[in-house]
């Protein structure tokens, strides 16, 4: 039996929460031969069970200085009266110093899912107040992620474009960065198809710079300068979420704010998914949309083309270039772009939170 410490004192809310909430689930239903020690930033994000034990370390996240503390200073000591095997982080950093197990010293593993540092399509500004937050990742925190991909002995990457940029960014050996694509639940919810052309667009996204919400507002104005009207753009995010957004909004724009996650996955059935973000690690509701059978209108980046690639029902445009996609929104529209029946193999594999656990093992 060994002891695995999982670290997670960042997550709070949306993607990072559930990540360390989906993974709790797998191991208190899977795993009863070892035990299991989750170190998280607040009460009650993590159920504990016989195989699992939760410990709430709540002034770590109080502030960045707190954080940073414990990742240069306390950390490792504080991890080391545990005496793990395993020490597993899920974000992004690990504590800097050796961490004390019953034999000697704890295997190190990391999770990265934080693409800033390792992007190369945007250098974002200390200057401009809307890009300040993201080139402190990018600059500064990135080079927190980096030095702790170097002293880990192994990093879990989602996927091949994420890992070959660790390699690159860090030098480290390939063989100790693992490419393990994230799951993505197939709803049921398959695309009706419309050879008439579809008039329903869907962006699920959230208020972040470069989920380019801007490209889209765009295009939709380059498509009513061309009486083009008979259409609408659903995004799940409010008006007020995107205060950096310039010109004015067409009618075609519908803000839906925040969305249930079995609403938004019924949208597929009758919606093509716009997705023009150029920084993402893996891109989740592309893939969503892949499962579904949709057109998949996406920007032409290295996580798109991986995430899609082989499937019939995706086209690409640049970034930056709102006339492209206007194009290809109104093919959509005027039905010269319909979508190909896709495939749905029954084939069952095993889940990323099983396949991370043998990599812990190992």
């Amino acid at each position: 039996m060994k002891k695995i410490l999982v670290i997670d004192t960042a997550a709070s809310k949306t993607g990072a929460l559930s990540v360390l909430q989906d993974f709790a689930d797998h191991i208190r239903n899977n795993d009863y031969e070892n035990e299991w020690h989750f170190i998280t930033g607040a009460d009650g994000l993590v159920k504990e069970a016989e195989n699992l034990h939760v410990h709430v370390l709540r002034d770590v996240k109080e502030s960045r200085i707190k954080r940073l503390h414990f990742d240069h200073l306390s950390g490792a000591e504080y991890l080391s009266r545990f005496e793990p095997d395993v020490v597993f982080s899920l974000q992004n950093t690990m504590p800097v110093g050796k961490i004390k197990s019953r034999n000697g010293y704890a295997k190190k593993v990391l999770y990265v899912h934080q693409p800033l540092g390792f992007q190369n399509a945007k250098r974002f500004s200390f200057i401009k107040k809307e890009e300040r937050h993201y080139a402190v990742y990018q600059y500064l925190i990135s080079k927190e992620i980096n030095e702790s991909i170097k002293v880990s002995d192994k990093t879990i990457v989602q996927t091949e474009w994420m890992r070959d940029a660790v390699v690159r960014k860090t030098g480290v050996d390939k063989g100790k960065v693992v490419k393990i694509l994230p799951d993505v639940a197939d709803s049921g919810v398959r695309f009706k198809g419309n050879p008439g052309g579809f008039t329903k667009f869907i962006y699920p996204a959230g208020a972040i710079l470069y989920k380019n919400h801007q490209l889209i507002v765009d295009a939709v104005k380059m498509l009513n300068r061309q009486g083009i009207v008979n259409f609408e753009v659903k995004f799940t995010v409010t008006e007020e979420d995107l205060p950096w957004l310039k010109g004015e909004i067409s009618p075609n724009i519908y803000f839906a704010g925040s969305m249930p996650r079995e609403e938004l996955l019924s949208e597929y059935a009758d919606s093509v998914l716009l997705f023009p973000s150029y920084i993402e690690t893996f891109g989740v509701p592309m893939a969503e949309a892949r499962k579904s059978g949709t057109i998949v209108l996406a920007a032409n980046t290295p996580f798109a083309r991986e995430v899609l690639r082989g499937y019939d029902n995706s086209y690409f445009f640049s970034r930056f270039a709102a006339r492209t996609l206007a194009v290809l929104m109104k093919r959509v529209i005027e039905g010269d772009i319909i979508a190909e029946p896709a495939e749905h193999p029954d084939k069952k594999e095993e889940s990323a939170y099983g396949k991370i656990v043998r990599e812990l093992l190992k």
